[in-house]
């Protein structure tokens, strides 16, 4: 939690946009990951917790009610100036979108590897959040992963940028 902590303030520091933290809690209990670690509870700030993720699992609903009703709410609470627009539904995936593609691009600009883009750690609001097994490439390498369960290679630097592509057209 505490990496978490130092990286999220280090992309704060180089104007990327990422949540903060605002505290870390032990719990006292252990937690399994590699190896048995110390429990914690980290408290993100951000301008929104709602994720690529979330829309995903609305649409698993089959309820189109809900999933308006979540996408009226981003637009109203992110994305304002999509509500001009002829489909302000399709306004908002193309915000997002390209939200997504411009936190990429700074993430490749300075060497970052967020290591785990799967459409839960990918926020609507274009920052960066959970810094799970992130890191820093030392020497440009475009295979370099970080993720010790990432043994194909699909979260490596040269594939963050396909995978937010296919974070935005899945289902």
């Amino acid at each position: 939690m505490l990496r978490e902590y130092i990286i999220s303030e280090a992309m704060h520091a180089l104007n990327i946009p990422t949540t903060r933290s605002l505290a870390v809690v032990v719990t006292g209990e252990s937690i399994m990951r590699d190896e048995l670690l110390p429990g914690a509870v980290l408290t993100r700030v951000a301008k929104s917790h709602i994720r690529v993720g979330t829309f995903q699992f609305a649409s698993t609903l089959n309820d189109i009610q809900k999933l308006k009703v979540l996408a009226d709410y981003a637009i109203d609470r992110h994305y304002p100036e999509c509500k001009e627009k002829d489909n302000p539904y399709l306004a908002l995936l193309n915000a997002v979108i390209e939200t997504q593609a411009s936190l990429v691009s700074q993430w490749m600009h300075v060497g970052f590897i967020h290591g785990v883009m799967n459409t839960d750690n990918m926020a609507i609001s274009g920052e960066t959040i959970d810094y799970g097994p992130c890191a820093f490439m030392d020497r440009y390498h475009p295979e370099t992963v970080f993720s010790s369960i990432d043994r194909q290679g699909r979260y490596a630097y040269a594939n963050q940028a396909p995978i937010a592509q296919w974070n935005s057209i899945s289902e």
